[in-house]
């Protein structure tokens, strides 16, 4: 009789991989999927109708384990620091999968952590497709971008006055 071990492997991921995968809170409360990743910020979105975007900074992320991205902080935390309902993420300053204008190609990979969400003893697999149409949520002003013309912004306190990302992120680090 011949052995059978399912053995399951993953690997670190890069952020952008991980656009439109879950994010579920350490209540594990699921609060959307992964809209758009900078090098400090994940966008979570949640909702078609009433949307909802979360501003979560990298350094809360614990990990992904193959099927959802856990965060270090509860839904509450998520509700009341960092929602911003009306702020839809810039794409000059995050990957967004659609609108591939981010042009900085320093986004780190993600841990991979243990799952922690056990197997059902079955399964059902149906193909799911979806299709955003997000076309009049930002104007294109291609022409308009420069690089030199680039603000440092915290999308948590709306403060502008960073001179580098290096800048930005101590100062998320250290305040939020």
């Amino acid at each position: 009789m011949e052995s059978t071990k399912k053995t399951t492997t993953t690997t670190n991921k890069n952020w952008k991989e991980l656009i439109n995968e879950s994010v579920h809170t350490s209540d594990d409360v699921d609060i959307g999927d992964i809209y758009a990743v900078n090098k400090n910020f994940i966008v979570v979105k949640r909702g078609f109708v009433n949307i909802h975007y979360y501003y979560i900074p990298t350094f809360h992320v614990e990990g992904w384990d193959g099927k959802v991205l856990w965060l270090k902080i509860n839904e509450e935390t998520a509700n009341s620091k960092y929602q911003r309902n009306d702020s839809y993420p810039d794409p000059y300053r995050y990957y967004l999968k659609d609108r591939p204008l981010y042009h900085k190609n320093d986004l780190s990979e993600v841990m991979t952590i243990p799952s922690k969400i056990a197997e059902p003893a079955y399964s059902f697999e149906y193909p799911v497709t979806t299709k955003e149409n997000n076309d009049d949520d930002v104007k294109n002003t291609d022409q308009n971008f420069s690089k030199d013309n680039v603000k440092f912004k915290c999308d948590l306190c709306n403060k502008t006055n960073f001179n580098s990302e290096e800048e930005l992120s101590n100062h998320i680090k250290s305040n939020h």
